[in-house]
């Protein structure tokens, strides 16, 4: 199975990290992250930058589709982002979309995006 996991930085190795999910138990493990959507992760490659007050408020839930929605902030405009792509052979399933691995991941591969080629992947209200 193949996994995708989507930053705006660029690693070697993906290590686990504390996650905070508002919505979900599933999302707060400390764990690397990723998702059998290339959208979705595609999503969290294109970062969120603060609005003016420094607050950022972004989700995706079900009701939106494969979509961002920036409530506060919004992505990363002339930036760059990372799709990772990954083994699933570690992973375990965590909730809909989600798989969770728990020790260092090395990609399988890394590919460079340009946040502006994919704006309509992401809601700014």
């Amino acid at each position: 199975m193949i996994l995708y996991h989507g930053s705006t930085e660029k690693y070697d190795t993906l290590i686990p990290h504390q996650a905070y999910d508002i919505g979900f138990q599933e999302g707060c493990q400390n764990a690397v992250y990723a998702t059998t959507s290339k959208v979705m992760a595609i999503c969290f490659a294109l970062g969120a930058v603060p609005d003016e007050n420094g607050e950022v408020d972004r989700e995706m839930m079900p009701e939106y589709g494969e979509k961002m929605v920036f409530k506060k902030g919004h992505p990363n405009y002339g930036g760059k982002g990372y799709l990772y792509v990954l083994d699933g052979e570690a992973f375990v399933h965590a909730m809909g979309t989600q798989w969770v691995c728990f020790e260092e991941v090395k990609p399988l591969e890394i590919i460079e995006i340009k946040v502006d080629d994919y704006l309509d992947y992401c809601i700014v209200v």
